[in-house]
C-alpha cells in the first residue's frame, strides 16, 4: 500500500479488470445462447461456469467495494475522529453518477432510436424483442432508473437493453448510503460484530425466508457480499502486519486461486451457499493480492489500467454488443463459419468496449474525478 499521497492498494485494479471481463464473457455467451448460436451454455462441462460467471464477477466487485470502502472509512475515522458524510457522498456522486446517467440516456433514447431506424438490428431477436416491448420503457421503468434503483427495476421485469447491467451499480450506491452511517456511529470494538450480524442476517433471510418481503429485499440488495468485504477491511485495518505475514507465501496464493477455480466451475453446495463461500474466497484473494511481499501475485500494468477504467468497461459493453452483434451475424451468414464469428465477436466487442471506455474515462469521467479529489478529499 502506498500511503505517501493517498491510500492505494496495488493488485486491486487487476482484479477489477478480471471481474469486468468475466461479465463480458458471460453476456456474450448468454446472447449467443438466447439467439440459438452455439455457446458455452450448450456444454455440460462449461454450462455451470458460464451461467454464473457474470454474477461471480459482480460478487467480486461487491466484496472489493466492501473491503475498500470500509478500510477507507475506518482510516478516516481514525485520522479525523469523524466521518465527513458530505464529502463521502459527494465523492461517490462525482465518480458514479455522470457515467450512470450517460448510460441511462443511451439506453432509453439512443438504442431504441437506432433499433427502430435501421433494419439490421432486427436480426438479433434477443435484443430486438426487448427493445420493441414498450412495457419495458413505461413510467415505472423511467422512474426506477432515474432514481438510481435499477436493481428494483430489474426485479420488476424492466429489462432495458444497455442499462440492465447497472443493477449492481444501484446496489453499490445503496450500500454507500448506509455504510458510512454504520461505521460512524458504531464503536471500533463492536464494528466487526455488527458486520458479522449483518452478514448472518442476510444469510438466514435468504435461506429461511426467500419468498417473504424481507427475502425479496435481501435478494435485490445483496449486502452480504459487501459485509464479507467489510469484515476483511476491518481486520486488515487492525491486523495488517499479521495478515501480510500470513499471505506472503506462494502456496497461499496458488491455493486461493485453485479454490476459486473449483468454486466457479463445480457445483458442490446449493447455489447460495456456494456463492457465500466464494465471497470469502474472493476476500482471501484480495488480501493476498494487495500483499507486496508475495512474489507471484498478479501485477500487470495493462490490466491495472483496464481496472482503472473498469466502471466504463462494465457499463458500456452491452451498448457495444447491441451495435456489433448484428454486424457479426451478417458475417456469420456470409462465411457460415462459427469460428470466425466467435473470434470476431470477442475481439470486436473487447476492443470497442475498451476504446469507448478509454474515451469516456479520459474526456468525461476524469473531469469529475478531478473535482472529487480536489474539493472533497478526506484522507
Amino acid at each position: 500500500m502506498d500511503s505517501k499521497k493517498h491510500i492505494f492498494f496495488g493488485g486491486l485494479n487487476e482484479l477489477r479488470a478480471i471481474a469486468a471481463f468475466s461479465v463480458i464473457l458471460h453476456h456474450i455467451e448468454l446472447f449467443k445462447h438466447r439467439d440459438k448460436i452455439g455457446s458455452l451454455f450448450g456444454s455440460k462441462y462449461t454450462a455451470y461456469f458460464i451461467e454464473h460467471l457474470g454474477k461471480n464477477g459482480v460478487y467480486l466487485f461487491f466484496v472489493l467495494s466492501g473491503f475498500l470502502i470500509t478500510y477507507l472509512l475506518l482510516s478516516e475515522k481514525k485520522k479525523n475522529s469523524r466521518i465527513d458524510f458530505k464529502k463521502f457522498y459527494l465523492r461517490r456522486i462525482f465518480r458514479i453518477w455522470p457515467l450512470y446517467y450517460i448510460i441511462i440516456l443511451i439506453s432509453f433514447l439512443l438504442i431504441p432510436a437506432l433499433a427502430n431506424s435501421f433494419q439490421i438490428f432486427s436480426i438479433t431477436p434477443s435484443y430486438y424483442n426487448l427493445i420493441t416491448d414498450s412495457s419495458n420503457y413505461d413510467l415505472t421503468a423511467i422512474l426506477l432508473y432515474a432514481l438510481f434503483l435499477p436493481n428494483f427495476a430489474l426485479y420488476a421485469g424492466k429489462v432495458i437493453v444497455g442499462a440492465s447491467q447497472s443493477w449492481s451499480v444501484g446496489v453499490e450506491e445503496q450500500f454507500y448510503i448506509v455504510w458510512p452511517v454504520i461505521v460512524s456511529f458504531i464503536t471500533r470494538k463492536l464494528i466487526a460484530v455488527v458486520f458479522g450480524v449483518i452478514l448472518i442476517a442476510f444469510i438466514i433471510v435468504n435461506l429461511q425466508f426467500p419468498n417473504s418481503l424481507l427475502g425479496t429485499l435481501a435478494a435485490v440488495i445483496p449486502f452480504e457480499f459487501m459485509a464479507i468485504g467489510a469484515l476483511g477491511g476491518y481486520f486488515y485495518s487492525e491486523y495488517s502486519g499479521a495478515i501480510t505475514q500470513y499471505t506472503k507465501s506462494k502456496s497461499i496464493y496458488i491455493a486461493v486461486l485453485v479454490l476459486i477455480g473449483f468454486l466457479i466451475a463445480v457445483p458442490v453446495f446449493t447455489l447460495y451457499i456456494q456463492n457465500i463461500i466464494l465471497g470469502f474466497a474472493f476476500l482471501l484473494l484480495i488480501l493476498v493480492s494487495i500483499n507486496q511481499s508475495n512474489p507471484i501475485t498478479f501485477r500487470n500494468k495493462y490490466f491495472s489500467y483496464l481496472g482503472n477504467i473498469s466502471y466504463g468497461i462494465y457499463m458500456y459493453h452491452p451498448f457495444v454488443m447491441f451495435l456489433l452483434f448484428p454486424l457479426f451475424y451478417k458475417i456469420l451468414a456470409f462465411y457460415n463459419n462459427i469460428f470466425i464469428f466467435n473470434i470476431g465477436i470477442y475481439i470486436g466487442i473487447s476492443v470497442a468496449t475498451v476504446f469507448i471506455s478509454y474515451i469516456s474515462f479520459t474526456y468525461i469521467e476524469k473531469r469529475f474525478i478531478k473535482i472529487k479529489d480536489s474539493k472533497f478529499k478526506t484522507l
